[in-house]
């Protein structure tokens, strides 16, 4: 008898694991809408404001006139500030990277060569991306990259933007 309530436990355990792990997740307060607007990129339009927080005008300022316990308390702020942009800027192209493929399969007129311009774009970002990370660990200045980085953002949007323009998409064919 308790062998058998043993079992049923152990069942019932299980069960409600599996139901844990395959159940989708709820969006949290900082995650992106589901749906179409899950492909658009945010980030990569506040690239001004943060090319302006990561200027080398505000550390020479704050090296002559802030104490040191400061000036590092600023840097490691600069620093977290730079990695966070990075990995919305990831997000960005990894939603436009979606997008890309999401397209190509709808679209007859896609072109090997396209397909692997992408493939190309993408480990173009990719090593931008981990140059950009090493910059930032090391306290280098890093601006001029990201800049290139929300460029490479902006350019594959704009072209996805006008390819899905030409193209005469099912109802609801971009929705995940």
């Amino acid at each position: 008898m308790t062998e058998t309530l043993l079992y049923v436990a152990a069942v019932i355990l299980l069960l409600s694991g599996a139901v844990l792990l395959l159940r989708r997740p709820r969006p949290g307060p900082g995650s992106r809408p589901s749906g179409a607007a899950e492909f658009f990129p945010v980030h990569c339009r506040f690239f001004p404001h943060v090319r302006q927080a990561l200027s080398w005008e505000d550390a020479a300022f704050l090296a002559g006139r802030a104490s040191p316990a400061v000036y590092r308390r600023w840097r490691k702020g600069r620093r977290r500030a730079g990695r966070m942009y990075l990995i919305g800027l990831r997000q960005d192209f990894a939603g436009l990277n979606r997008l890309a493929r999401l397209l190509s399969v709808f679209s007859p007129r896609v072109k090997g060569w396209q397909e692997g311009e992408l493939l190309l774009l993408n480990l173009r970002f990719q090593i931008l991306y981990r140059t950009v990370a090493f910059r930032i660990l090391l306290g280098r200045p890093a601006a001029e990259d990201l800049g290139r980085m929300a460029a490479i953002i902006g350019g594959l949007g704009s072209r996805l933007e006008q390819a899905s323009l030409t193209l005469d998409l099912p109802a609801g064919a971009i929705t995940p």
